[in-house]
This record gives C-alpha cells, structure tokens and sequence, in this order.
C-alpha cells in the first residue's frame, strides 16, 4: 500500500502542496499505524503531517476525496446484494426439498447424505461470502486486489482518456481475468452446483469490472486536474497580462510565489568550509584540543561576502501599472534571497513603498499603493530626479537598480542626467521594458537614451521572461 501512498501524494504536490521527503517519511509512518481500513482516522492522521495552512488543507481535502472515496455505485451494490439474496432463497429452498426426500426414503437416505455432504463441500465459498461479515471481508479483498494491479500496470501513468482501453486490458491481465473468463466458462457448461459456481465467480468479476472502471476515471480526473493546471500555468508565464482577463489576474499572485519560491531555493546561499586559503590558527587550535593540539581538523579564514542592495523603480501609470505590480510582487516574495530590497513607485514624484510591504500583506500593500499613488500619467524627468535624490547617497559598487517602465515621457523632460549619475555609482543599472521590441523607440518612447545609461535594457513582455530576468540577475549576483 506504500505504493498508493506515494500516488497520492504526487497529486497533493500536482494540486499545489508542498511536501518535502521527511514528511513524506512521517506519512509513511502514521499509515503504518492507522493502515487504510478506517478513513476518516486515515484522513486526520495524514492531515496532520501534509496541510499546514487552511488553503493547503482545502487542496487536500478535495484530494483526499477525490482519491481514497473509490466504492461501488449504488446501483451495482444493491444488484450484488439482491443477487445474494435470490441465491441464499434458493439455496434454503433446495436445501429443503432435500431434506425431505432423505426422510421420505430410507434405502435413498446414504445417498441424499453423500450428495448434501458433496454440495456443502463444494458450496463453501459461496455459502461463507453470503454472510455480512464474510461480504465485507470479500468486497475489502476485491478492491485491494484491483489497487494492487492498477499499481502493477502503473496506472499512475494515465494521460488522456484515449489510453482507457489499455490501462483496462493491463489491469485485467494483472488480476488474471483471461483465465478467470476460461474458468466461468467451463463451470457454466458442467451440473447445477458447477454454474452456481460459474454464476458466482461471473459476480465477482462484475464487481471487479466496476471497480476497475472507477479507478480508471478518478485516475483520469486527478490526472486532469493537474494537467490542465499545468497548462494553464504554461499560458499564463507566456502571455501577456494585456491579453489576460480579470479571472486570469487574479491567479497571478499564486503563481508568482511559486516561481519565486523555486528561484529562491535554486540562488540560496549555503554555507560550505573553505578548503584553501589563509589558515584560522585560533579555531584550528580550539578545535583540536581534544586531540592534544595536534591539527588533525584544518580550518582557513573565509571572506565575508556582503550582501547586495536592491532599489526597485516601478512605473504606475496606467500603461505598464500590471506589470509593475507583477515585478513588485516577484522581488517582495524573493526576500529570502533578496533580503536588503527598497522599492519605488513613480507617475510623477518618486514615492518610497517598503513600509507598505512591511506592514500589509503583498495584495494588501499594492492594492494601497495603486490607490495613494497610481494612475496618473508618466513624468520621467521628475521621477527620475527624485530617485537619485533619494538614494545617491547610498548608491555604491554594492547597489542594483531596476526600473522598470516603457520610457514614454509624453515629450517632457527624460532625466537622463539622473539616471547617468546612478548608472556610474551602482554596479548595475537594469531597465526592464514591458513593451514589444518592435514598439521601442516610436512615438514618444525614449528608451534609445536610456540605454546609453543602462548595463542592460531588456524585454520582459511576459511572466516567463521576467522570471528569466530575475534569475540572471541573482546568478549575477552571487
């Protein structure tokens, strides 16, 4: 059962949650414990090591339904049970008749006791599987050997429901249902007692048939789920948030926490002893007291790396106002890797934004910048000569700048005498452009000058290159 286990496990992560390899181990464990007979202990119990946080425990529950709620259908269980019954009166009836010819004829009674004693014999199976307990125990029995040749036949691997008939037929042949078929059908040609046999396994079999056709769909409806939030994912990244309608938007953030999440773990600092370089005799003596002062354990100095500053300038007028949130929210849910950040907004006057982020959650904090200090229309020369007002003094070979802005300054000032200022004092000076390549440097766009003071102008038109940008820009930053 590990094996179904880590299948639903693969689709909580499809489903967006985060599970590491230790709380899959704890899972693992706590299933162990409480196996898979009761699931509202099992539900609890896996609740308790997967969903750590109340839309986490959404995702889960609707996976947990959606994946462990695989029973028979009303209808086929009534049939079964109806069937059963038909059988058991039929049986009893039988039984009866029998009994009173064996007290009817005394030269036929050994023969009556042979043939009651050789049908008991033969009739067990069905005679113990009419009992509730047994019923129950044989229904558990079937579906866990389905499970156990869906797993067989990798089920897992379903994609698209075309794939039906081949996943069915390996299931099948994992439960040996060619050679069950051959034996229905040689019971179904022998006596009475042989096609009620016949009649009986032809019953499980059915039973099974249905199982097998719910899994297939529940696999299939998992595998949906998450192939379609894929793809929507997809198209997202690469299109343009122009192109996008409100219902699109609004599962942006989301989706930007989680690439931020991946950048953060793919540019996260860890920390390694140096092999080379000045040695530290202090620690090496401290260190190696416990060997009588002999250096068997070697350390050297390390060099303190500093950490870089960041300035974020984010146009929010109405043009490239999307996109700038977009980039705000991607540097804010970077803070792990991107610790000393201070962000910037501008139509007119450049206004700082970092206490905003400090006190309000992300949405919060944008949707009270946009009110404060958006739409309005772009004044280049005045946004860019308040930022250098505000931060020259802190600009050093330490710093980074990125605006971001389509350069469009309605034919006012440029304030490229800022901006050059800036580009000689930071290390690096990025401008991002929202606009298509082929719009730069028509109409009023000044983006021809701003590149003459920029170490670099590029692109960012959709989620996937902002993503591309930013992850230069920490490789660089190593």
């Amino acid at each position: 059962m590990q094996e179904t286990l880590l299948q639903f496990i693969r689709h909580l992560r499809h489903a967006g949650v985060t599970i590491s390899t230790a709380e899959t181990l704890d899972a693992m464990s706590v299933a162990a414990q409480l196996g898979y007979r009761d699931k509202t202990l099992l539900y609890h119990g896996l609740a308790a090591c997967l969903a750590k946080t109340d839309e986490q425990r959404q995702q889960y529950h609707s996976c947990f339904k959606q994946f462990f709620e695989f029973d028979l259908k009303p209808d086929v269980a009534n049939e079964s049970e109806e069937t059963a019954e038909n059988e058991s009166s039929e049986s009893e009836a039988n039984d009866a008749m029998s009994g009173q010819g064996s007290m009817g004829g005394g030269g036929g009674s050994g023969q009556g006791n042979q043939g009651q004693s050789g049908q008991n014999q033969s009739g067990q199976d069905q005679e113990q599987s009419r009992s509730p307990k047994s019923e129950a125990q044989n229904f558990d029995q079937l579906r866990a050997d389905v499970i156990r040749a869906a797993a067989q036949a990798q089920l897992e691997q379903l994609r698209f429901p075309t794939q039906r008939g081949i996943f069915r037929r390996r299931i099948l042949e994992a439960l040996n249902d060619p050679q069950r078929q051959s034996e229905i059908q040689a019971l179904g040609n022998g006596d009475a007692q042989q096609q009620e046999r016949s009649r009986w396994l032809q019953q499980q079999r059915d039973i099974q048939l249905e199982m097998v056709r719910e899994m297939i769909d529940r696999q299939l409806l998992l595998t949906n789920n998450a192939e379609a939030r894929a793809t929507q994912e997809a198209l997202m990244r690469d299109s343009s948030l122009s192109a996008m309608d409100q219902y699109y938007r609004k599962k942006l953030p989301p989706l930007i926490r989680k690439l931020a999440k991946k950048l953060a773990s793919r540019h996260k600092q860890r920390l390694h002893r140096a092999k080379r370089g000045k040695p530290d005799l202090g620690k090496t003596l401290r260190r190696n007291i416990a060997y009588g002062g002999v250096p068997f354990n070697r350390y050297w100095r390390q060099k303190k790396r500093e950490k870089s500053e960041i300035y974020v300038l984010c146009d929010l007028s109405g043009s490239v106002s999307a996109w700038s949130e977009v980039l705000m929210l991607f540097v804010q849910a970077l803070a792990e890797v991107l610790p000393n950040t201070r962000s910037f907004v501008f139509c007119g006057r450049s206004h700082e934004v970092s206490e905003e982020f400090k006190s309000f959650p992300a949405e919060q904090a944008l949707a009270l910048i946009r009110h404060k200090h958006g739409m309005g229309s772009s004044d280049y020369g005045l946004a860019l000569n308040s930022f250098r007002d505000q931060i020259i003094d802190k600009v050093n070979r330490r710093s980074c700048i990125i605006i971001l802005g389509d350069g469009r300054g309605n034919g006012g000032d440029t304030g490229i005498d800022a901006l050059r200022e800036l580009y000689q004092r930071a290390r690096l000076l990025l401008w991002f452009n929202p606009e298509p390549q082929s719009n730069w440097n028509t109409g009023d766009s000044e983006i021809r000058r701003y590149q003459s003071a920029s170490h670099y102008v590029a692109e960012c038109g959709s989620l996937r290159k902002l993503e591309y940008l930013l992850d230069d820009l920490l490789t660089l930053m190593r």
